[in-house]
């Protein structure tokens, strides 16, 4: 059963590990060129600065994981989700949706404890993807459509070509989740879920600070 968030490479490299921004014409993974070169549309949504939670609901009972297994929340913050989705009304619900199959879903953890908390100091999950037990993930438009089922957040989204998303994100545009905040970066998937030869999830992430020269920090 897989729990912990793959890891989101950038799309382009540094020339060395002190440059602050990255250099497009070092690709970091061949796929990248693809659609760096061709106006393929991409799904673009807000990278959310929280901490990474999966939902592990293994068919008969759900769980709680953070970045990696030996990852820790803050009492807080696991009290929300014991709260919202640790009882049995949110179990039924998910047992309606998955039956015994076992998934987890992913999304950030925000609370006035975990770097920005968007307007939502006592805690909020915003759900992003969910995996299957094989390793496979499900496609954008079925995962909406579960985060609505389960009243969850999804993050803002539009579909954008590779070179849109990066001329967008330096713009410093705001949060579309709380305009008070300011946007990350974009997470970029295929428009269908597609993976490499070798297994590799078709995915990437644009960062402001990664193309916004002077930007070292990018809190807000």
């Amino acid at each position: 059963m897989a729990h912990n968030f793959p890891k989101i490479s950038a799309p382009f490299g540094r020339v060395t590990p002190k440059d602050r921004l990255v250099d497009p014409t070092i690709i970091a993974k061949p796929w990248v060129q693809m659609f760096y070169e061709t106006e393929i549309k991409m799904y673009a949504s807000e990278k959310i600065d929280g901490t990474s939670v999966g939902i592990v609901w293994n068919g008969e009972r759900i769980s709680f994981v953070g970045h990696t297994e030996k990852s820790e929340f803050c009492p807080r913050y696991l009290e929300y989700l014991n709260n919202t989705f640790g009882t049995p009304e949110f179990e039924s619900v998910i047992e309606e949706i998955f039956g015994d199959r076992p998934v987890t879903i992913y999304g950030e953890g925000i609370s006035k404890d975990y770097n920005v908390h968007y307007g939502f100091p006592e805690g909020n999950f915003i759900m992003y993807d969910i995996q299957n037990s094989n390793g496979t993930f499900y496609n954008r438009e079925a995962v909406k459509e579960i985060a609505k089922k389960l009243d969850l957040i999804y993050p803002w989204e539009e579909l954008m070509t590779l070179k849109e998303a990066i001329d967008f994100i330096k713009t410093r545009p705001s949060s579309r989740l709380n305009p008070d905040n300011k946007m990350e970066g974009l997470v970029l998937r295929a428009p269908l879920e597609l993976y490499t030869n070798n297994g590799d999830r078709v995915i990437c992430k644009v960062k402001v600070r990664d193309f916004v020269d002077g930007v070292k920090d990018y809190k807000c």
